[in-house]
């Protein structure tokens, strides 16, 4: 690690205290804990199911820090702890009755929402319930979905599909509404939902193996920072005698209060100027802060460039490395300048072939890609003795690691095992419905290569709201396997996959369980204290579930799927099967020009981690270059580079004390920007609107 990005991870650390007494051992999850968890876990999937769909309201979940969760972690510590305390001062008797909630409560029960949260929202793996009735509902003679898809498309993949014809009044209900809950045709979708259903659970299974193996190597040997599990921790922080939170540590920190109060000042004119227009507005809360259009050759190539402040990200941008925080804001203006030189080299944007997923410069896109899949073969290289070990235990549990500060919590025979088996069974699960056995193993591939990448971007970068830069089919059928080879029933089947799985993958949930093995790691539990942490989680994954197919049929069926959240309804689903259409009807050749640009993109991520080993003062970093041309750092840049800019001041006119005395403000600014959009939710609602504004 570079010598600058240590003394910042050490002076952050000095700032990070324990949750947990040293020796604390003993059971993770109490009862309450469990069943508070799991009872908001379902509350929680429902509300985000619904509001999200019908309102067109993001704030509970979406992103890799759910609001949502950490908004009743807020809850808890001042609204229930708080006033049990007092009482407890009053009438001592009544601690045994309602003791507070200790540290490893509200954290289990923040774990469990944090999963809740993110997998109970429209657009992201709840896909499979709307890909197949936009088949059906969208089919017309000019796209000929019809002719290309309906033969391949098997029974078990879309409600009221016998194979040759479906049943009207199950889809086009579905888009139309007005039914009630007795009125809905449940019969016509119970295969369907069993079916996907098991596809979603060995999903997650295996990124949860997947957590599992990388544990140790990024919590314990790398000691990554995982910035987006900093704030929780420290809301449930103890004093050294221990006790339940709240606690002087964090919550009578006026440098917090004072950035909490900063935020919340900013969204309350914000939000006034919403509901009522005489309100002065503020420059930058409202939209872009500054807007370039460009017109004159070569500039023309950007076509328009913005600047927007979120509080937020800044906050989360100043608990990063510098070196991280810089690469994001440097290669996304870097990338700008690739267009701007293409332009002036006679190679015009607009004329240049773009990809179906970003619409993107296809150039572009696959330096992307080549950057990805570097960067997933230098994290398995970096963990590569990890990875050994692993896998030399698991043949042999009488070599079994034994090292006491690992604390692994299963052994390496059930985590390879388990992992083996998973992925057996999603490729089962494909021979089964009759995908190519080959395009299946490389498509799953190419998703367990962007989790890993993706987990990354989240527990180093902080990026909350991370997305691919490219279309998976798209890729394999330009670059590795021929459209013909694998087969129109092939690819007419995994196009049901890429909306599930790749479309929008903010709500990946293998951050999800790496922060949930982070929390354990921190709290200090036992093997069998992060055991029945990991299984509390996974109740309220399976609940979620649940819930979340349940509420989003009764919502769509009562609402009408033309009048709700759009790009869960038909928009995201539309999109890939237009990108598949495009593919069947013009099969791409294997293009050689794009395997030069994946590897000048791989060379590029090589040789960035190559300086960064040998040279102390380099300070550019690959996750920068991969998320370059995403969505989301074109709205986040200036926020990256207004945090980078602050710590890099602060860092040289006042040393890392200085750096450490701002953490708590930085921190004050996420939770007061967090605590501000709850509550214009609540107030929208109330009045009868709400405020839309992208939710970092």
């Amino acid at each position: 690690m570079k010598l600058n990005a240590v003394r910042e991870v050490a002076a952050s650390h000095r700032d990070t205290r324990s949750t947990a007494p040293a020796g604390s051992t003993g059971p993770a999850v109490t009862g309450r804990a469990f069943v508070l968890g799991l009872l908001l876990a379902a509350g929680m999937a429902g509300l985000n199911c619904w509001i999200a769909t019908v309102a067109d309201v993001h704030f509970l979940g979406g992103v890799q820090m759910p609001f949502g969760a950490v908004f009743v972690l807020l809850f808890f510590i001042l609204a229930v702890n708080l006033p049990l305390r007092a009482l407890h001062r009053v009438a001592p008797w009544t601690q045994r009755l309602a003791p507070p909630l200790t540290p490893v409560e509200l954290l289990t029960i923040y774990s469990m929402l944090l999963f809740a949260a993110m997998l109970s929202t429209p657009g992201c793996d709840n896909f499979f319930l709307t890909t197949g009735p936009t088949l059906f509902y969208f089919s017309t003679p000019e796209n000929g979905w019809a002719a290309l898809f309906y033969q391949h498309v098997p029974t078990h993949f879309a409600p009221g599909w016998d194979g040759h014809t479906y049943q009207r009044e199950v889809i086009d209900r579905l888009y139309l509404g007005g039914l009630t809950p007795q009125q809905i045709p449940w019969h016509a979708w119970s295969m369907m939902l069993i079916a996907w259903s098991v596809f979603l659970l060995l999903i997650y299974a295996t990124l949860f193996f997947f957590a599992l193996l990388l544990r140790r190597q990024w919590i314990e040997n790398e000691a990554l920072t995982f910035p987006l599990v900093q704030l929780p921790l420290q809301m449930v922080e103890v004093d050294a005698a221990g006790g339940a939170p709240p606690a002087r540590v964090f919550w009578n920190n006026h440098a917090m209060w004072a950035g909490f109060a900063l935020a919340a000042a900013f969204h309350f004119l914000r939000g006034m100027n919403n509901f009522y227009p005489d309100w002065p507005a503020l420059a930058g809360f409202q939209g872009k802060a500054v807007w370039f259009v460009f017109t004159e050759r070569p500039w023309n190539s950007i076509s328009e460039l913005f600047a927007a402040v979120y509080l937020g990200a800044i906050g989360l941008s100043y608990l990063l490395t510098r070196e991280v925080s810089f690469s994001f804001w440097f290669f996304f203006l870097l990338g700008n300048c690739e267009l701007v030189m293409a332009g002036a080299l006679g190679f015009p944007v607009k004329s240049l072939p773009k990809d179906t997923y970003l619409g993107r410069p296809e150039f572009i896109t696959f330096q992307s890609i080549g950057g990805w899949v570097m960067m997933a073969v230098l994290l398995l290289w970096t963990a590569r003795h990890h990875l050994k070990e692993m896998c030399q235990a698991a043949l042999n549990p009488q070599s079994q690691i034994r090292d006491p500060q690992s604390h692994e919590p299963f052994s390496a025979r059930f985590v390879v095992l388990g992992f083996v088996l998973c992925c057996a069974g999603l490729l089962g699960w494909c021979w089964f419905a009759g995908i190519n056995l080959l395009a299946a193993l490389v498509f799953f591939g190419i998703y367990l290569l962007a989790s890993l990448v993706l987990a990354r971007l989240v527990i180093e970068g902080g990026f909350l709201f991370p997305q691919l830069t490219f279309s998976p089919l798209e890729w394999m059928t330009s670059t590795l396997i021929s459209a013909p080879s694998i087969g129109a029933a092939s690819l007419t089947r995994l196009s049901f996959f890429q909306p599930m799985l790749m479309a929008d993958m903010r709500t990946n949930v293998l951050p999800g369980f790496l922060h949930t093995l982070k929390i354990a790691h921190d709290l200090k539990l036992d093997r069998r204290g992060t055991r029945r942490l990991m299984a509390s989680v996974a109740c309220a994954i399976i609940v979620t579930l649940l819930v979340t197919i349940v509420v989003s049929l009764w919502t769509l069926y009562a609402a009408g799927g033309l009048s709700s959240y759009s790009w869960f309804t038909y928009k995201g689903p539309r999109q890939m099967l237009d990108g598949t259409a495009k593919i069947l009807k013009a099969p791409p050749p294997l293009e050689l020009l794009n395997a030069w640009w994946i590897g000048l993109g791989a060379a590029v991520v090589w040789l960035l981690t190559l300086a960064r080993s040998r040279w102390l003062w380099f300070s550019l970093h690959p996750l920068g270059f991969i998320v370059s041309s995403s969505y989301p750092i074109t709205q986040l840049w200036f926020s990256f580079f207004v945090g980078w800019l602050i710590k890099s001041l602060l860092m040289k006119y006042g040393g890392s004390d200085a750096a450490v005395r701002v953490r708590p403000f930085m921190i004050g600014l996420i939770l007061g920007n967090l605590c501000a959009m709850m509550a214009w939710m609540l107030f929208g609602f109330w009045k009868g609107g709400q405020i839309s504004y992208w939710p970092a």
